[in-house]
């Protein structure tokens, strides 16, 4: 069985490997599963049946050859109604019955591995790819004979231009209609269930292996696609292996030199030998005019018989390639000149076998990818699936947008209506979003992984203003850019409110009204993210003061949200936590190191951190807790400059927190800074804001901070 190759498709520690699949080279690559006992067994006559497997067709075109469809697998005769198999037309897959077929129009040349089953339940037929039922129909008895005639990656004729180019995964025949619904497919390798009649393509390392213990043979004739079959198609010193026809040839400085001397047709040649007729070719070269066009052919005879055409420009150098299916051991590759006299010079003239490929290492994601975040090579969403990162690299998972969308107050005093935004996996400035409806700064921000919410705020005192506290709800579509759009209302107006969110509902914490002490607020408000409308009552903030709370830092993870510090107006240095998922009143947690207000809060789910804040002046403090437990914040380190202070700009993935930095009430500062949240650190810089600003006062916007 030469060069019926085997691939891993999980590679090195999968935990839900699906181990094995065998690659099927398109002439005459086939498993034959003709023996008595596999013919005794698979489903017959009018038997209900699943055949379903995994299959990679790769990107190249529609992967079908001439034959108008390529076979997966197929058993019976060919007569109507007395076969069984799948088939993939380059545009659509079909459970084939000869003559009464069932077809599901479907893209499977994605680069991806794909889920086929097709079923019969003895009324029923379905076809599914990826768990989607594409087609059913009610079709007439089925009668497939149960004669020794059956095939992996080939037609039951031995059709060569039927064969199959690409990859199969644990092709399961069962004697029941396992699927009769839409259905997530199995993540793992397929086990022998109730009524098997055949699993095999599941070893790395045998492409024999059948789990039942049947006999399956192997026929490959793959041929190597490392082989080069041109000789000296990239000439070093001379053009031996090149024969003149109608031409002369000569080596010139590492090419082939082809001067057209008279006569009709073709300029010179070489000859192709221990081709496999049926097997796809890739052809390539680099082709230089000196004043009339030159061509590449591939021929079947001297002269005759075109089986390719590569057209070179008119006297210009140009790089060629396509594909040919052998139809003989036996080919030529022709040069061909446009006039008598007009020079060619071909060079890296080559011919190998077409391969799409090893076929991806790991079937991609299952289950539903909210944008999750994962700080290692895999985690899991379910004891049976697996995400696997989508990034290449530790930062590239660590991915997620934050986006910094509160009306910014200027160095001037003024307010405007921008929204920026920041991609926290990359370091550099932030870029513009959109704008808000309204020009309102200090307000509170929530989010989930699409979308982010920005609540209520302080409107500039100015004409055409009014100015003064704001129940205004906008929110934006984070993976997107654009203007802000109209949720709701806030039941009460305020400024500087700390915001919590997990993926389902966004808390707004504490606020100012004005007016001094009496003028802060311990009510929290709550809202569906998903859902647009007004806030409803949640619970109050609690504080050893009794009183109302403003200027709170705060983050969280998937069930707790944590408040650091606070004004009552006075600072406090208090941590409060909140259960998400349950209305009620905030409990104590822990304290900071000192009494603070208007800090900033970040999380990777597992541990917050909070950075600066205002004490009667800035203060550079990095401090961390654990959200799980309770207890006193412990230092984490600095931040870059004493003037980052201001009140939760920022944002977090699983990885990296970023504080969006801004001076204190006189001064502005345009830095962002970043660390690490599982690393204590100083932080680090990550770039600037657009403008310069003050008074920043809002919370973590991010598409994938802790809480999500």
């Amino acid at each position: 069985m030469a060069n019926l190759r085997t691939n891993n498709l999980c590679g090195e520690g999968g935990r839900n490997a699906i181990k094995g699949s065998v690659y099927f080279g398109g002439a005459e690559d086939y498993l034959d599963i003709s023996s008595s006992a596999i013919a005794a067994a698979i489903p017959g006559g009018d038997e209900p049946y699943t055949i379903e497997m995994w299959a990679y067709f790769g990107r190249s075109g529609s992967n079908v050859d001439s034959g108008g469809s390529d076979s997966l697998i197929a058993y019976g005769s060919a007569s109507t109604r007395s076969y069984n198999g799948i088939d993939w037309t380059g545009s659509a897959i079909r459970n084939v019955w000869y003559g009464d077929d069932l077809s599901y129009t479907v893209d499977l040349t994605d680069g991806a591995w794909h889920h086929i089953a097709a079923t019969y339940d003895q009324t029923t037929r379905r076809l599914f790819v990826d768990g989607n039922l594409g087609a059913s129909d009610t079709p007439s008895d089925h009668s497939v004979g149960t004669t020794n005639n059956g095939k992996i990656g080939a037609s039951t004729g031995g059709v060569v231009n039927r064969d199959f180019r690409g990859y199969i995964s644990n092709l399961r025949i069962t004697k029941r209609a396992i699927y009769t619904a839409a259905f997530t497919p199995p993540a793992q390798e397929l086990t022998a269930v109730d009524d098997t009649m055949l699993l095999c393509c599941q070893d790395s390392d045998n492409a024999l292996q059948e789990a039942t213990g049947k006999t399956i043979t192997g026929v490959g004739r793959y041929a190597d696609s490392s082989v080069e079959l041109v000789p000296n198609g990239g000439p070093t010193t001379d053009v031996t292996g090149w024969t003149a026809y109608n031409s002369s040839v000569a080596y010139d400085t590492g090419q082939i030199k082809v001067t057209r001397s008279g006569g009709t047709g073709f300029s010179a040649y070489a000859t192709l030998t221990n081709l496999v007729v049926g097997q796809r070719y890739k052809v390539s070269a680099q082709i230089r005019s000196a004043s009339s066009r030159c061509d590449l052919y591939v021929t079947t005879a001297v002269a005759s018989g075109t089986l390719l055409s590569l057209t070179g420009p008119t006297g210009a150098t140009a790089d060629v390639s396509g594909e040919f299916t052998a139809t003989s051991g036996t080919l030529y590759v022709f040069t061909a000149i446009d006039n008598d006299g007009d020079v060619g010079y071909y060079n890296r003239v080559s011919v190998k076998a077409a391969d799409y490929g090893d076929a991806p290492k790991f079937i991609p994601p299952y289950g539903v990818d909210a944008g999750n975040t994962f700080n290692g090579a895999i985690s899991m969403n379910t004891p049976s699936y697996m995400y696997f990162p989508t990034g290449r690299t530790e930062g590239e998972r660590g991915r997620g947008r934050a986006v910094l969308f509160q009306g910014l107050s200027d160095s001037g005093g003024g307010y405007t209506n921008n929204i920026d935004f920041i991609e926290i996996q990359t370091l550099g400035n932030s870029m513009r979003f959109g704008d808000l409806g309204n020009f309102v700064g200090l307000g509170a921000g929530i989010s989930n992984s699409t979308r982010g919410i920005f609540a209520g705020g302080s409107r500039p005192t100015q004409s055409p203003f009014s100015g003064g506290n704001q129940n205004f709800l906008e929110f934006v579509t984070i993976a997107t850019t654009g203007n802000g759009q109209d949720f709701g209302g806030v039941s009460t107006l305020f400024r500087y409110g700390a915001g919590i969110s997990n993926s389902t509902r966004g808390l707004i914490c504490g606020a100012y009204q004005g007016g001094g002490a009496s003028g802060t607020l311990n009510t929290i408000q709550y809202l569906t993210i998903a859902t647009l409308g007004d806030t409803l009552d949640f619970g109050d903030m609690t504080n050893n003061s009794g009183s109302g709370v403003q200027g709170m830092g705060a983050t969280s993870s998937p069930t707790r949200g944590i408040t650091f510090g606070g004004g009552t107006p006075t600072t406090i240095n208090e941590i409060n936590s909140i259960t998400i998922g349950t209305l009620g009143n905030s409990v104590d947690f822990g304290d900071l190191s000192s009494n603070r207000y208007l800090c900033q809060g970040v999380s990777n789910g597992t541990r917050g951190v909070v950075a600066g804040g205002d004490n009667s002046g800035a203060v550079n403090i990095i401090e961390f807790i654990t959200i799980a437990s309770t207890g006193d914040a412990q230092d984490f380190g600095d931040l870059s400059s004493i003037s980052e202070f201001a009140g939760g700009t920022g944002g977090s993935n699983k990885i990296r927190g970023v504080f969006v930095g801004r001076g204190d009430w006189t001064a502005t500062d345009n830095a962002i800074s970043y660390i690490t949240i599982a690393t204590a650190a100083n932080a680090e810089d990550f770039g600037d804001i657009r403008t310069p600003l003050q008074n920043y006062g809002s919370n973590a916007m991010a598409d994938s901070h802790g809480g999500l």
